[in-house]
């Protein structure tokens, strides 16, 4: 709802339409607020005056004759006029005086006359705008500030919330999953990892960390780099054009440590973000060709042409064949090989963006070489069962199985994770890559 907070200018016009004596009903019109609000922020807001001199407040001051409240035989004058015993505590016919403007409309004596003559010898009370609204700006400030849930519903948010972020799983990924079980915002629950209120701390979720800065490429001479010829970006966009319905792939390369000679081959299926990974003895064309071959191999060539239609690519020396990578150990035609343009990662973005999930979990660095097929099957399965934002918050997996087929992806040893069991940390592959 908007405006349901009133604002400084209208707490002036409370102020001053009361010392007019103007009704609630009349203040409520004029600034298109119900009466309950005006009511609730006068008694809320009101405040109570120090009173300079001292008087007896009991209503039967004028007719009072009570003597000896005191016990004391001797004093000649009556108790009305002896402030000490004059009170409910001495005197059993003490009645103190009540002014209706403090249980009643206005609730405050702004507008009355008989403070003003100075014969009233009751409490007063008053609204003041400013005070009002400085009141009101540090209320709002401290109901803002803490935990407003129950110590059960802390501890429930940290019984989901703090195993799937220690096993690499974002922030925003387990409260799309797990929103029903989640009694607060998306930025509320960002607020208390940052304040340490859940057993997960920031330096668990995924991007709470600094970036090493890029280094600078060595370029290659234009020379070096005639197997793009008709293979450009250019190229393959104009390709797609002319083909918008054939399935679309990007395939790189990811390196281990020094001294580290096998590599990760990866494979994106664009239209469902699945990745492939592939074991690679080492970087070479040579490699890059077997695997390829290999996988055609074990799906069929319709179902390769059907998956990899268009595998586009960045200029390595490994990919520097693409006649060789196109065709199959027949010499039948199973993809078409396109090339980004030179140092322009971003036109495949998509598997630039993957590839964080594999360093979530084999870290920069690493040696490949103590990896098996088999360790790289599990990072594969782990990723690609983990919900994405831009599936809708489901998972690759899922999406390929309705696209690619589960036969395809049985076929090359995937399967199916429950996505709160996924694991994007590194203690995946149990210390393998200490």
């Amino acid at each position: 709802m908007k405006n349901k907070h009133l604002t400084l200018s209208e707490r002036i016009t409370i102020q001053e339409m009361l010392e007019r004596k103007q009704s609630f009903r009349v203040i409520a019109d004029k600034l298109g607020k119900s009466v309950s609000t005006v009511s609730r922020e006068i008694r809320r807001n009101r405040y109570k005056q120090a009173k300079a001199n001292l008087h007896v407040t009991c209503t039967k001051l004028s007719n009072c004759t009570v003597t000896h409240a005191c016990n004391d035989d001797s004093c000649r004058r009556y108790c009305a006029h002896c402030l000490s015993v004059c009170n409910s505590t001495n005197c059993p016919e003490y009645e103190p005086q009540v002014c209706h403007f403090h249980t009643h409309a206005p609730f405050v004596c702004n507008g009355c006359d008989t403070p003003k003559r100075h014969n009233c010898y009751q409490e007063r009370y008053y609204y003041d705008a400013r005070l009002a609204q400085s009141t009101y700006e540090k209320n709002l400030s401290s109901s803002r500030e803490g935990i407003s849930l129950s110590i059960a519903e802390m501890e429930q948010i940290d019984s989901i919330v703090s195993p799937l972020l220690l096993n690499g799983h974002s922030l925003q990924t387990i409260y799309m999953k797990h929103k029903d079980e989640i009694p607060c915002s998306i930025r509320t629950l960002y607020n208390y990892v940052d304040s340490s209120y859940l057993t997960a701390r920031n330096i668990d979720m995924p991007r709470k960390m600094r970036f090493k800065q890029r280094y600078k490429h060595e370029r290659r001479s234009k020379s070096m780099q005639t197997f793009c010829d008709g293979r450009t970006y250019v190229d393959y966009k104009e390709f797609i054009k002319n083909n918008p319905d054939i399935s679309i792939c990007e395939m790189d390369t990811v390196v281990g440590g020094v001294g580290s000679k096998k590599v990760f081959l990866t494979l994106l299926v664009r239209n469902c973000s699945f990745m492939l990974i592939f074991l690679l003895p080492d970087k070479t064309q040579k490699s890059v060709i077997q695997t390829l071959n290999s996988i055609c191999h074990t799906v069929g060539i319709e179902a390769f042409r059907r998956v990899f239609g268009v595998i586009l690519t960045d200029r390595g020396t490994e990919f520097a064949n693409p006649y060789a990578m196109e065709c199959d150990e027949n010499g039948e035609i199973k993809t078409r090989i396109f090339y980004c343009d030179a140092y322009s990662s971003w036109q495949k973005g998509s598997i630039e963006k993957n590839h964080e999930f594999i360093r979530y979990i084999v870290p920069a660095g690493k040696n490949f070489d103590v990896l098996r097929q088999s360790d790289t099957n599990l990072i594969a399965n782990n990723i690609n069962n983990y919900p994405r934002a831009t599936l809708n918050y489901n998972t690759p997996y899922k999406v390929a199985e309705l696209l690619i087929g589960k036969e395809f992806l049985d076929k090359l040893g995937y399967y199916e994770i429950p996505s709160d069991d996924v694991k994007l940390k590194k203690t995946l592959l149990n210390k393998k890559l200490r």
